[in-house]
Order: C-alpha cells, then sequence, then structure tokens
C-alpha cells in the first residue's frame, strides 16, 4: 500500500540594495591677518674696560728677566748640573772598573771629557702663553622701552555643505512555500 506524501517546496527571497553615497562640501575662504609693528627705544651708556699686560715671563724668556729671577734660575740649573756630574763619575767608574774589555776607558773618558760642556740657562722657558693678559670690561648699562606688535584679525566662515546618500531597497526574488500532496489514498484511515 502505497501512502499519501506531501511535498513542501520553499524558496528564500532575496533582496537587493542600491546606495548613492552622501557628500560633504567645504569651502574655507582665507582669513587674514594685519600685523602693525611699533619699534623699541634703547640707550646705552658704558663705562671704560681696564687692561692689564704683565710680559716679565717673555723678558726672562728672551733673557732679560730680573736679577732675582736669574739668580735662582742659575741654582737650580747648576744644582741639576751637578747631579748629573755625579751620574757621570758613577758611569765613568763603572767603565774604568770594566778591565775585560778590551778598550781603553781611561782614553775615552779623557777624550768625552775635553768636548763635554755645561750650558747653565738664563732665560726663562719659551712659551705661546709667556704675557699675561687680564682684562676688566668696563659696565654697560641698557634703558629700553620695548615697543610691541600689533595683531588684526579678520575671520572667515567656511561653507559647509551636505548632499544625504540614499538607500534603495528591491526584491531581486520572492519568497514562496509550495505544498503538494501526492498518492492514492489521500482520505483513507488507517
Amino acid at each position: 500500500m502505497k501512502l499519501p506524501r506531501i511535498e513542501i517546496n520553499q524558496q528564500f527571497a532575496r533582496l537587493g540594495l542600491e546606495r548613492q553615497a552622501g557628500q560633504l562640501k567645504i569651502e574655507t575662504p582665507t582669513p587674514q591677518l594685519d600685523v602693525r609693528q611699533e619699534h623699541v627705544s634703547v640707550q646705552i651708556s658704558r663705562s671704560d674696560s681696564e687692561l692689564t699686560i704683565d710680559q716679565r715671563k717673555a723678558w726672562s724668556a728672551l733673557g732679560k728677566g730680573r736679577f732675582e729671577e736669574v739668580t735662582d734660575r742659575i741654582a737650580q740649573h747648576s744644582l741639576q748640573v751637578s747631579m748629573q756630574n755625579i751620574a757621570n763619575l758613577a758611569r765613568e767608574g763603572d767603565r774604568m772598573m770594566a778591565s775585560h774589555e778590551k778598550s781603553n776607558a781611561f782614553a775615552e773618558i779623557a777624550r768625552e771629557r775635553v768636548f763635554r760642556q755645561h750650558y747653565i740657562e738664563i732665560a726663562g722657558e719659551p712659551n705661546y702663553d709667556n704675557v699675561d693678559v687680564s682684562f676688566i670690561p668696563g659696565k654697560l648699562e641698557t634703558d629700553w622701552k620695548p615697543g610691541g606688535v600689533n595683531f588684526e584679525y579678520h575671520s572667515t566662515k567656511p561653507s559647509i555643505d551636505y548632499y544625504p546618500g540614499k538607500v534603495n531597497p528591491y526584491i531581486i526574488q520572492k519568497n514562496f512555500i509550495f505544498f503538494n500532496a501526492t498518492g492514492q489514498h489521500l482520505d483513507a484511515v488507517m
């Protein structure tokens, strides 16, 4: 026995949207700025400066220093020369004691001493900074009256236009439900 059947066919709806974007239009005119300046007034007064130059080191470097400096320098240099002579005597004594060497130490030392000279430097040390310079600046007084700047601003308003967008919906396909009964005995009771 064949039972009746119900067939259901369904189709969904499809919607479409047509859209037009909104627009914003802004026009801004250029603003104006007027600037006026008032000049500054300045009065200046000053006192004299003082310049001091000490060139004693420069004269000393040329060998024309003060008597106290020259004698002090001779004493210091003499001490250095005497210390050097003591060191030389010790070294020469060591050479004379080295009798195993084939050289004649006594003759060589005598030859060296004939030409050895000790110079005492009475001039000061030459230097690029031998002249001391001191400078005391004078006083500078200023009296000033400030000027000013005046601004005048003229603003302009922007013009704004807005065009709204649009949305139009439409149906592409309608929806439906279709029922169908098939079979031989629809009214049969079972």
